[in-house]
Order: structure tokens, then C-alpha cells, then sequence
């Protein structure tokens, strides 16, 4: 019997290679009595923003007096805070539990780390009663351990070229596998704006009897002090201020309209803004301090990278520390990020898929500097505006090396 959840947690992470697909973890599902279709579910797929939409609509439901779970990855302070009710972690005592309960079952049935994952929330939201549960999906979607879902509503954020070796190599292959997730019990709504993207996903709604809904025009944008704007009739008010949360933020007011709309969810505008103006995402524009100023922002990807540089138009003199996972299109990242400053430090983190920086080592305007606890050191003597960005795993090292 476990005792630790450090026990656990290692055990988990061990399995991230493992399982036999989705047909395979839907049977072992209902060989434990199905619990995820005990559940008002919302499933959120998409490139980029998932994180945030997720949270998004989350803020928004738990404004309106409901209690709501949330499935989120990758973890960014501890495994835990990828299941939260009401944005508190996974108790620490009932995740031991579930696991001592469960865990002969995992070997069985040959689990992987992110099948053991979805299980736990499904489980963990059904013992608490959660009025509703929004799932972030891991990667694509038509594979992913969350689409044995059966939810009240599907949401695509976009569609961005990442991954590319196990979804596709065009915009139109990776929608394919996002719009695995579209079903017949659930209309679907995309903040997505590429034709080819959109076509995909209509075919497939059309397919399965339901409707796409696209956002309606943002309107009267200001990013002086606070991010605000105009959405349907609303006047949104965002604690970030970067420009990518505007969509994003549209995005979950969007869905949580046409959940309202069917009358699956009863909540006030005024429950809507104070839920958006309340969401907070950490690891996404996220400033750690003020002189100098340093933003930490996961942008994993090179539509990441563009949408970080785009929301950092109004900051000057700007000094970047990069590090990225080793098969990510890191040259075309490098471009970007090379569009708004020179000076552009990168370094390595401790995963085994992180990039080593020895092969940019020909490239003479960028700064190496192997340790990021010393990159790190060496950024913050700079009198500049710093920008940490890269892997989301890198974002969470030093997010957790900074605070302590």
C-alpha cells in the first residue's frame, strides 16, 4: 500500500510511453463502472490556449455558484494541480487512496501515465459531485484518453503546426485529428479562422447532426493598464495583459453563451465578466516581477512564440532565455523571437527531451549558457524587460526555482 504520493507520482510518470489506445482505456472505463459518464463534462481541444480557455470557463461556472472540476496538462506546480475542483489541487490523502484502490488495475490493463491521469479526475469529480468538469485534451484528440467523453459541448481553439510527426504536416491533417473529438451529443465551437481548418470541422459536425459555432467580432480593444474589450453585448475586463487571452477569453464566453443558450447552465452576465476578470492563468504572460520586469510565457511552439511577440509590442528593450524540447521546430521559433531583440540567451533544462543547446552553437548572436540556474542568475542582472519563454516544462522548472 502507498503511503506518499511522491511514490505514486514517480510510478505515474514512468508510464507516459505506455497503453494500447483509446478502445483499449474505454474498456478498462466501463470495467470500472464508467464514471466520466456520470459527469456534465466540457472538452476543450486546440493547438494553442487550451490551458487558458479551460480555465476560463472554469472562473466563469464557479462565479455562478457551481462547483466545477478541471483537467488540465502539463502540471506546473506539482502532478496534482492537473485535477483541481474549484481551482484547489487534488487532495493529497484521496489521491492515495484512489491509487491503493486502482493501482493492481493500472498494471492489468497496462495504463499509461495519461489514461492513470483521466481516470483519477474522473473518479475524483464523481465522488465530489462536481456539477460540472472541464477537460483539457492532452494531445490532438481523436486518440486522447479524454475522448471518451460524452460532453454537453466540444470547443477547438485553434489549429497551429506542432506536433507535427505524430498529427500531420498541414493545417488541414491536424484539424482532422482535433475534430476527433466532435460528437453527436454535442454542438461544437471554435475560435479556429483558417478555411481549411473550418471546413474540416464542419464536415465532421455535419457528419455527426451537430452545429459549429465560430466566435462573433471582438470589438473595442484596449490594452492601456488592463486588457479589455467587447464581446456580444459584454464588456470583458482580463487580469492579463496579453493579446492572445483576448481570443481565448471570447473563446470560453462563446461556449459558456450556448451552453446558457440550451438552458444547460444557468449564469448571470454579471457572473460571466466577474469570472473572466477573475481568471488567472500561471505560466501564460505571467509578470514574476517589476524591476526589472520579468514575464514567464509557455509558448511552446512557433504560433506560441508568434502570439507571445505580437503581445509584446508595447515593451522596449527586450532580453529573451529560451529553451525548448528537442523536437520542436526550434530554428523557426528562434526567427521569430529574433524579430523583437538580439539578445537572446538559451539554455537547458532537466528533462531528458530538452534541447541540447551544443547545436547552436555555430549560431555566434546567441548566448549559450548551459545551467538555466545560472542563465537565469545572468538574465536578472540585465536593466532590461525579460522574457522567459519555451517549453511549458521549462516554464515550470524555473517558476518553481524562483520561488524558492
Amino acid at each position: 500500500m502507498f503511503t506518499k504520493a511522491e511514490e505514486i507520482i514517480q510510478l505515474i510518470e514512468g508510464r507516459k510511453n505506455r497503453g494500447y489506445g483509446l478502445m483499449h482505456f474505454k474498456d478498462y472505463m466501463k470495467s470500472i463502472g464508467d464514471p466520466q459518464k456520470k459527469l456534465k463534462s466540457i472538452h476543450v481541444a486546440g493547438t494553442n490556449g487550451k490551458g487558458s480557455t479551460t480555465n476560463d470557463i472554469r472562473s466563469m461556472l464557479q462565479e455562478a455558484g457551481y462547483c466545477v472540476g478541471s483537467f488540465t496538462s502539463p502540471y506546473m506546480i506539482t502532478h496534482l494541480d492537473r485535477i483541481r475542483i474549484n481551482d484547489m489541487y487534488m487532495d493529497e490523502k484521496e489521491f492515495i487512496e484512489i491509487a491503493n484502490t486502482y493501482y493492481e488495475s493500472w498494471l492489468t490493463w497496462d495504463l499509461s501515465m495519461f489514461e492513470i491521469d483521466m481516470m483519477l479526475a474522473c473518479i475524483y469529480f464523481e465522488r465530489h459531485h462536481v456539477d460540472y468538469a472541464v477537460f483539457e485534451v492532452s494531445l490532438g484528440g481523436r486518440k486522447d484518453a479524454t475522448n471518451i467523453l460524452e460532453p454537453l459541448i466540444s470547443v477547438i481553439t485553434n489549429i497551429g503546426l506542432d506536433h507535427m510527426e505524430l498529427l500531420g504536416d498541414t493545417y488541414a491533417k491536424i484539424a482532422e485529428e482535433k475534430a476527433g473529438i466532435i460528437k453527436a451529443c454535442a454542438d461544437v465551437v471554435s475560435a479556429e479562422t483558417r478555411a481549411d481548418c473550418l471546413d474540416v470541422f464542419l464536415k465532421h459536425a455535419d457528419a455527426q447532426g451537430v452545429k459549429l459555432y465560430t466566435l462573433e467580432p471582438i470589438c473595442d480593444l484596449s490594452t492601456n493598464l488592463q486588457t479589455v474589450f467587447t464581446y456580444r453585448h459584454l464588456q470583458v475586463t482580463l487580469a492579463s495583459m496579453a493579446n492572445y487571452q483576448i481570443r481565448n477569453a471570447a473563446l470560453a464566453l462563446e461556449t459558456i453563451w450556448r451552453l446558457r443558450e440550451k438552458r444547460l447552465v444557468e449564469i448571470k452576465d454579471a457572473q460571466i465578466l466577474a469570472g473572466l476578470r477573475k481568471a488567472v492563468w500561471i505560466g501564460r504572460f505571467e509578470i514574476m516581477q517589476k524591476d526589472p520586469i520579468v514575464i514567464l510565457d509557455g509558448a511552446h511552439n512557433p504560433d506560441g512564440i508568434q502570439a507571445l511577440c505580437n503581445s509584446l509590442q508595447g515593451y522596449d528593450d527586450i532580453a529573451v532565455l529560451f529553451s525548448v524540447l528537442k523536437d520542436k521546430n526550434f530554428e523557426t521559433m528562434l526567427s521569430i523571437l529574433e524579430t523583437i531583440t538580439s539578445d537572446i540567451t538559451i539554455t537547458h533544462f532537466d528533462n531528458e527531451r530538452s534541447l541540447d543547446i551544443r547545436c547552436l552553437k555555430n549560431r555566434k548572436q546567441l548566448h549559450l549558457i548551459e545551467d538555466y540556474h545560472a542563465a537565469l542568475t545572468y538574465m536578472l542582472k540585465k536593466k532590461k524587460t525579460i522574457v522567459i519563454t519555451g517549453s511549458l516544462y521549462f516554464i515550470s522548472e524555473i517558476r518553481q526555482f524562483w520561488q524558492k
